[in-house]
């Protein structure tokens, strides 16, 4: 029983091993066939700086290496699955395109392939040549060791006579030769390239006695032209040369000397940068930014006519104080005539009851009108007519109430 459980245990443990081992034999293979990189996450279109494809063994692949114009120091690098010579930059494609010999070790046939490669160092083969006259005829390329990219053609030096291959993709005439001419006797060089804004091809070149020189050839009509430079040494070879984005400076690279990198000026001067390994082959192309677009025009503008002064506020002028109403008149107030109480008296004789009357007639014919300006004059006049009356009224009572009191 426990021998059982035992073998139990081991048979999983087992089983786990050979699906272990199995999975790592199917990736195994996928990663040895990718190519090593030093390159990680680098963009697809570079910014600018220099390149230049290394051939160290006959019969091998090439590196796509990176190099920092400034010190001349390597700073990345690709291992490719072509051995490529001849290379140039193309910006509107942002890919590097040069001439393919073998893949893998092995020779590619029909006389070389053109292939493009991204700054990361994947390549891609886009066949062969055809020529000019016929587009099913191949023409051999793989001779080729001079190239550089101009307007989408890759210009190479084959057979002495320059060679422009349309390298667009999307063109009638692509891969196909688009134009030759047959140049003079030219002295021995390893690469060139075209100058920014110049246009001329440039070379270096040892051959001969005297030093190296500076090798100009005009694209158009073939003329050659030389500038000594006395700074390089004698007997190298120079494999690889590229122009920095002005046109300034040529960098090369002398395959002989340990692999040394020289900046030369136009006018000949030069300056050894650095200093790496013999090289079996090279070539060089300067990865060229996209160039910024010229500032839009500013838009033409009518001058703007000075603002006139403001205008002082308008300040609206106090408002008058409303008048103040007179203080309207008291009514005069006429107290209520007064009447003496009614004494109670004996019937009083006749004269009497004629002063009552003449009282009621004048009272009557004293009503004045509605004139308040003669309100007191007439107040005055009825008390006087009252107390009248009253002297009338009084003296005729008080004689017999005088012979009472003497009763």
């Amino acid at each position: 029983m426990r021998k059982r459980h035992v073998t139990f245990r081991i048979v999983p443990l087992l089983a786990a091993l050979l699906v272990s081992g199995g999975g790592l034999a199917l990736v195994a293979p996928a990663a040895a066939a990718r190519p090593k990189s030093t390159v990680e996450g680098y963009p697809s279109r570079c910014t600018g700086g220099l390149y230049q494809v290394h051939t160290v063994r006959k019969h091998r692949s090439s590196t796509l290496v990176a190099i920092d114009p400034g010190t001349g120091q390597v700073r990345r690098s690709a291992d490719l699955d072509h051995a490529v010579n001849a290379i140039g930059y193309d910006p509107a494609q942002g890919l590097f395109v040069g001439v393919a010999t073998r893949r893998g070790g092995h020779p590619i046939g029909d006389g070389g392939h053109i292939v493009t490669i991204t700054p990361e160092g994947e390549t891609r083969d886009l066949g062969p040549v055809r020529g000019d006259d016929s587009p099913q005829r191949t023409v051999p390329v793989g001779g080729a060791y001079s190239g550089t990219v101009v307007d989408g053609r890759l210009h190479l030096l084959l057979d002495g006579a320059l060679v422009a291959v349309d390298v667009r993709q999307r063109g009638q005439t692509f891969l196909r030769v688009v134009r030759r001419l047959d140049l003079p006797r030219l002295p021995s060089f390893g690469d060139w390239d075209a100058r920014p804004g110049d246009g001329g091809l440039y070379a270096v070149t040892t051959q001969g006695p005297g030093p190296s020189r500076l090798v100009r050839v005009d694209p158009d009509s073939g003329a050659v032209t030389e500038t000594p430079v006395p700074a390089l040494p004698g007997g190298g070879f120079y494999g690889a040369v590229a122009f920095d984005d002005t046109g300034t400076h040529l960098y090369a690279t002398d395959n002989n000397h340990a692999g040394a990198l020289y900046r030369i000026a136009l006018d000949g001067t030069a300056t050894r940068l650095a200093r790496g390994s013999g090289l079996l082959g090279s070539d060089a192309a300067w990865c060229r930014g996209p160039r910024p677009d010229p500032p839009a025009p500013a838009p033409a503008t009518a001058p703007v006519p000075p603002r006139p002064p403001a205008a002082p506020p308008i300040v609206a002028p106090p408002a008058a104080p409303r008048p103040v109403p007179p203080p309207e008149a008291a009514p005069v107030t006429t107290p209520p005539a007064t009447t003496p109480p009614a004494t109670t008296a004996p019937p009083s004789p006749a004269p009497v009851a004629a002063v009552k009357a003449t009282r009621e007639r004048t009272a009557v014919a004293a009503a004045p009108e509605d004139d308040h300006r003669t309100t007191t004059v007439r107040w005055g006049m009825v008390l006087l007519v009252l107390g009248l009356g009253g002297v009338a009224f009084a003296r005729p009572v008080a004689k017999p109430i005088a012979k009472v009191r003497v009763r």
